[in-house]
């Protein structure tokens, strides 16, 4: 009877596990439609051509192969039939990124518009169209782009048309501070009827589509994501999301517009973000065809509603296997997290009344389990420290390694050592009774817990927790044959939402696995191991977790010696030169700790000034030699001083043909005109205007009366420069700049 009882716990276990697998396997992106496909339906394969057309070279904003791009793409709208136009304009920073210094650019926005019969409001399809210096952009963001290109002539060749009004806007300058988005909307040019933005983005080279940010109120959105083919998301992401600034995209300069938001993005392979490799071959087409499937769908649904019955109401939501997005009021979560508490306090009362376990074993095992979810994020925080102090040139890393499948592995197996070790402890401590309830009880007050604070954030814990406390009620009601069944049936959800956190979680980032992956493998995965109370190993269960942590050091050390950087896997590197043009001195500087590359240039030390008041966030400095680099000018226009405030104005010019144009100044500043744009100063120390015209910029400012100490500064991309060009096994980061500054005479 015994021996049955284990075997059917470790079937019904195996099951779960197996759920879990196949629902991850399942998020994933799976084959395209060839060039060959049906003209009215999105082919990867036909979208692909526009990746390769613009995305064989870097295409940063003010270089003439971004001009090339800018050519391309407006000819490809105009074949398609839509009116189309470049809207040229000043953009710089939305108010949501602060900064010491105002990032600004000359920008050329891409507008093509196809007109509605009987327009609500505009559909915008949303992509930025430039790429980094390092990188030629085929993911970032030439997927997109391709998504959006491909997808209207797939509804041009359907000869639907569409309600509402469709704009394909092409932002300019997003990579260097969302730019083109800001002027956009600031020049007036958003419907003021209002509308839908659907945003695309990248942060990685493949893995599932996933919608992580969501303008809010989110109902009448989510109700039409729901009926896509790939709607991947779920409320608790997007409502971390929404406050989130440190991964922005063109989201920050729409939003405060009034549009309704919707931002798509990929984040696997994300070594490939912003790196050389981000071409054309490291593009996967299942990916793009996710993307362009969900874009055609929301270019129809939106296309044809009315736009302006909005749904106010924020929902609960979350996705599950084969497209099926629920989506729950949010008073069903409340009433969910509350049937929860109530149904875990039953149990915790049925057990108690059987003999099975006592109420201080119980709480005794929900206090253990709540610590183990912290342990579990300590681990796995710790172990990719480890691993960054073994292998040194992880640490300035905001992505993963090339190679990190066998780091991932590692990162799981260590949760399930955390868990496994939580679960032999209280067994042991409290029972198998109460490890089991106290758990059910633990996920029960964390649901409740979110759902307090934010309950469209609490779906997350809410819904397995309802689910396995209703499983392990029945438990006690049915037959004795069918509760082991039961239980397995009612555990399904956990088993589902550990499947669709684990491996994607993973995927958008290991530094983020501590805060996500590890608390769903302890939580979720504690959940399935209530199959086990049966089948669990009387003794020497310690030996599961110590053959955890054996197997977490196997694949940790399998993936340093997988993982190696070479000529097609090169390392990110930063460093640039800074040239004082009054005292003809130079100075090489680094954001970053020195790596084998740029400890040749730097050491880890203060900078002198005044070098270290134009990189204060520098690490690392080192003298360089005086390059013949001609020096930015400034010409004084006028010069006057009233009623205490002085007031200036410079035409700012590059003697270089240099991609930036800044001014730094100390003394504060009530009044700043840039390029022709008002702007009102915010607590910075000048601006940087990326794209100047060839003719140079004028700039008028006010300031108090007195000295005005003002110093120009010009930037080029270091490796066009001939100073520091790195080995075939380095690449430089974006903010790799050659500088040249001098101090503006006559002030």
């Amino acid at each position: 009877m015994r021996v049955g009882r284990r075997l059917s716990g470790l079937l019904a276990f195996a099951v779960l596990l197996a759920v879990v697998v196949a629902t991850a396997w399942e998020q994933q992106p799976h084959g395209h439609r060839a060039a060959s496909a049906p003209a009215d339906v999105f082919s990867a394969g036909r979208a692909f051509d526009t990746v390769e057309a613009i995305a064989s070279r870097p295409h940063p904003v003010g270089t003439a192969e971004h001009d090339r791009v800018r050519g391309h793409l407006v000819d490809r709208l105009r074949n398609l039939g839509l009116d189309t136009e470049i809207q040229s304009g000043i953009g710089r920073y939305p108010a949501a990124i602060e900064r010491d210094v105002l990032g600004m650019a000359r920008v050329d926005n891409i507008v093509a518009r196809l007109p509605g019969t009987d327009p609500t409001g505009t559909v915008y399809l949303t992509a930025h169209y430039d790429s980094v210096p390092p990188a030629p952009g085929a993911n970032d963001d030439g997927v997109g782009v391709a998504a959006v290109l491909e997808s209207v002539r797939a509804l041009r060749e359907a000869r639907t048309a569409l309600r509402n009004d469709l704009v394909v806007l092409l932002t300019d300058a997003e990579e260097v501070g969302l730019l083109g988005a800001e002027a956009f909307v600031a020049a007036g040019r958003v419907d003021p009827r209002g509308g839908v933005v659907v945003n695309h983005e990248a942060r990685g080279a493949g893995g599932p589509v996933m919608l992580w940010r969501i303008t809010h109120p989110d109902g009448g959105l989510i109700r039409e994501v729901a009926d896509i083919p790939f709607p991947n998301t779920d409320s608790f992401s997007t409502s971390l999301a929404g406050g989130q600034t440190s991964s922005n995209t063109d989201f920050a300069a729409f939003e405060p517009a009034g549009l309704h938001t919707l931002d798509w993005a990929y984040a696997g392979r994300n070594a490939y973000y912003h790196n050389p490799f981000d071409d054309p071959a490291h593009v996967d087409l299942a990916t793009l065809q996710q993307m362009g499937d969900n874009t055609l769908a929301q270019a129809r649904a939106f296309g044809n509603r009315d736009l302006t019955d909005a749904d106010d109401g924020n929902r609960a939501y979350f996705s599950l296997p084969f497209g099926v997005l629920i989506v729950l009021p949010l008073w069903v979560i409340i009433v969910l997290a509350v049937a929860a508490l109530l149904g875990a306090g039953w149990v915790v009362r049925q057990v108690r009344h059987s003999g099975e376990a006592s109420l201080r074993g119980v709480l005794g095992a929900a206090a253990t389990a709540l610590v183990a979810v912290p342990l579990a994020m300590g681990a796995t925080y710790g172990l990719w420290e480890a691993l960054r102090a073994i292998r040194p040139e992880y640490r300035p890393l905001f992505v993963d390694p090339y190679r990190p499948e066998f780091y991932y592995a590692a990162v799981l197996v260590l949760c399930v050592a955390v868990l496994t070790a939580w679960y032999a402890l209280a067994r042991r401590l409290f029972g198998p009774t109460a490890a089991a309830a106290g758990l059910l009880c633990c996920v029960a007050v964390l649901g409740a817990g979110v759902t307090a604070i934010a309950p469209a954030a609490a779906e997350i814990l809410v819904v397995p927790a309802i689910a396995a406390v209703a499983g392990v009620s029945l438990t006690f009601v049915v037959p004795g044959a069918w509760r082991l069944p039961v239980l397995t049936v009612f555990l399904l959800p956990a088993a589902v939402f550990l499947g669709g956190i684990a491996w994607s979680g993973l995927q958008a980032g290991i530094t983020g696995a501590p805060f996500l992956v590890a608390p769903a493998v302890v939580l979720f995965g504690g959940l399935l191991l209530l199959t086990l109370t049966h089948a669990w190993p009387v003794r020497r269960a310690a030996l599961l977790p110590a053959a955890a942590v054996l197997v977490t050091v196997a694949l940790a050390a399998a993936g340093l010696a997988v993982d190696r950087v070479d000529d097609r896997h090169p390392l990110m590197s930063q460093l640039a030169y800074a040239l004082d043009a009054d005292s003809n001195a130079a100075q090489w500087v680094s954001q970053q700790e020195p790596d084998r590359w740029t400890r040749g240039f730097v050491e880890a030390r203060s900078l002198p000034e005044p070098y270290a008041a134009l990189y204060p966030a520098a690490v690392a400095g080192g003298p360089a030699p005086a390059a013949a680099l001609s020096a930015p000018t400034a010409e004084i226009l006028s010069d006057s001083t009233d009623s205490g405030h002085r007031t200036v104005h410079l035409r700012l010019r590059s003697t270089r043909g240099a991609t930036a144009l800044a001014l730094r100044y100390d003394t504060p500043v009530h009044t700043l005109r840039v390029a022709g744009r008002e702007l009102t100063p915010v607590p910075n120390r000048g601006f940087r205007l990326e794209a100047p015209p060839p003719e140079g910029i004028d700039v008028e400012l006010t300031a108090p009366a007195g000295p005005l100490p003002l110093r120009v500064v010009d930037y080029s991309w270091l490796p066009g420069s001939g100073l520091a060009d790195p080995p075939a096994d380095i690449f430089y980061r974006q903010d790799s700049t050659a500088a040249v500054f001098t101090t503006v005479k006559g002030l």
